[in-house]
């Protein structure tokens, strides 16, 4: 008979325990990558800008980021659903949250080219993910 001490964590506690610190990690990033989304959005420069189309370029990187955490979230498989759930964001974001603007349709265009490179860039990636297993 082997007694058990109470001080020691459970194997079933230890997975818990990574199980929830996993998903209020994936959670934050989540929080964070809808927060610049919409910060993205909405940004205007109020300096001369560094570059042409600064604004465009920082929507692109905002939705890439976005629609690569949606799809390692939900799971790289599903990399057009993905796509989807941030092209519906982003024309929230662009019609509802944003509407005061003049550049509506340009960074409309910008997200949804934000959406598209992160698309091919985790197709990409599936695909070789799948020929490395195949290996």
């Amino acid at each position: 008979m082997q007694v058990m001490n109470s001080n020691a964590p459970h194997a079933e506690d230890a997975a818990l325990l990574k199980g929830l610190s996993r998903t209020l990690a994936k959670g934050l990033c989540g929080i964070i990558a809808i927060l610049v989304a919409i910060k993205a959005a909405a940004y205007t420069p109020t300096v001369p800008e560094l570059f042409t189309h600064e604004q465009h370029f920082m929507r692109v990187l905002a939705f890439t980021a976005l629609t690569v955490w949606i799809a390692l979230s939900i799971d790289v498989q599903r990399r057009g659903a993905a796509a989807i759930i941030a092209l519906a964001f982003a024309i929230f974001v662009e019609m509802f949250l944003v509407p005061a603007r003049d550049l509506a349709v340009p960074s409309i265009v910008s997200a949804n080219l934000g959406i598209v490179l992160a698309y091919c860039g985790l197709h990409l990636y599936g695909l070789s993910k799948e020929a490395t297993q195949q290996s």
